[in-house]
């Protein structure tokens, strides 16, 4: 018996779900061509805060011109990874033709030239120790089987090599997960075969219909283009996982979790892995859990108000404590940082013939930090005294987990690339 914690109704087989999901985002291309690209001037600079972001504040992990795949990639983020990777060969994989279309035709306004787009199916790819980086967010959760589109983008790594991995966090998907259910009970009664088309009627009439209608959960698509209320609400199949389950999927493949990767909607509204309880007791028996124990912890506590399951994840190691946000931690503390500085261009979209165009316009980049500490940090960050010395000489509690991790990841990543290590 199926779970009903998922939308698996139409979960026949992979290949079945592989064609349902051609069909729709044929149907519902997703997401729609944003209004701008970026480019920075320095070609490496994202390739150091991504090894920043994996806790290698030596730059070593993940190479500038390495080989690195976007597994599911739609219809622009491959395109943005060529883009942030100038130096890297970029390879895009989607099973849909219509998102590889666009991606296409924005590459040639782009004229890229380091990236690749093959049409394929996540579950039939052959790929065998060949990446050194590779981006799966938001895919394999609309599979039959995740655990077997996992296991060839396992099977495609380097040994050392690290995936950028994002599936739906089960407390955020309560509301869609029951809505796609709703609309298939209504339109497949009986037996019935339904159409993208007619879901999509079926699915805005209940949203117009109260209490549903001026409900906290459709807030997010109301006025919202037809394919991202498509994407939500009458998605083919959609798993969605806790801390716990997640950490079981990636063993089951071989793969274990290295560190959040910090995103921005996690950082729009203010949340992290870390949580502060009100007694020094109680903060150190959490402090003192292995890092997915701690996270499962925070999940279950959140519930809905915990962070995306977006992780950076490897190769499963036997002799790993579990414990990498502490030696990254530490790291951080024993490091120097200068700032890091470049300067960014946008390629901006056409208004009539919806090509990408470079804008004469730079501007300097990263953008200032509101947080008056983590500017106060950046500014001491001189290349000669460490972190721990900067922090003890700003009065910071440098023996606090969630202080130090939150410092981390708001100074030396990829969301807020300030500070690069010397």
């Amino acid at each position: 018996m199926r779970s009903d914690i998922h939308n698996l109704m139409l979960a026949e087989s992979p290949e079945a779900v592989d064609a349902a999901n051609r069909e729709f985002y044929a149907t519902f291309p997703y997401p729609w061509p944003p209004m701008s690209f970026p480019r920075l001037d320095d070609s490496d600079f994202e390739t150091i805060m991504l090894n920043q972001s994996i806790g290698d504040f030596d730059h070593r992990t993940i190479p500038a011109d390495g080989k690195i795949w976007v597994a599911g990639c739609g219809t622009n983020q491959a395109v943005y990874t060529a883009l942030r990777f100038p130096k890297a060969t970029v390879i895009g994989s989607d099973l849909s033709p219509a998102s590889l279309e666009t991606a296409a035709r924005n590459a040639k306004t782009l004229e890229l030239s380091n990236l690749e787009l093959r049409q394929e199916s996540l579950n039939a790819v052959a790929y065998h120790d060949e990446f050194d980086y590779a981006i799966c967010t938001g895919v394999i959760h609309h599979n039959a089987q995740p655990a077997t589109a996992l296991s060839r983008i396992k099977r495609a790594l380097h040994a050392n090599g690290v995936l950028e991995l994002m599936v739906y966090n089960r407390f955020h998907r309560i509301f869609t997960t029951a809505f796609q259910k709703a609309v298939r009970t209504i339109t497949m009664h009986g037996g019935r075969v339904s159409r993208y088309q007619e879901e999509l009627a079926v699915a805005k009439a209940i949203a117009a219909t109260e209490p549903i209608a001026s409900s906290e959960h459709m807030s997010p698509f109301r006025d919202s283009h037809e394919s991202k209320l498509a994407d939500a609400v009458i998605q083919p199949v959609e798993y969605s996982y806790t801390i716990e389950s997640f950490t079981n999927l990636l063993a089951e493949c071989g793969l274990e979790m290295m560190l959040p990767c910090y995103d921005q909607f996690s950082q729009s509204r203010g949340v992290s892995w870390d949580m502060q309880f009100t007694t020094a007791e109680l903060q150190e028996q959490f402090d003192a859990l292995p890092d997915a124990s701690r996270w499962q912890v925070a999940n279950l506590l959140l519930l809905d108000r915990s962070p995306m399951l977006w992780f950076f994840v490897r190769h499963g190691r036997d002799y790993d404590d579990g414990r990498c946000a502490a030696r990254a931690n530490q790291d951080f503390l024993d490091r120097t940082f200068i700032r890091a500085t470049t300067r960014l261009k946008n390629y901006v979209r056409g208004s009539r013939d919806l090509n990408y165009r470079l804008s004469s316009v730079s501007v300097p980049y990263p953008f200032k930090p509101k947080d008056v500490l983590v500017r106060s940090v950046i500014d001491c960050a001189d290349g000669s005294r460490t972190m721990r010395q900067i922090l003890g000489e700003l009065g910071v509690d440098v023996s606090s987990h969630k202080t130090i991790a939150d410092l981390r990841v708001q100074t030396t990543s990829s969301l807020c690339p300030h500070l690069r290590s010397v």
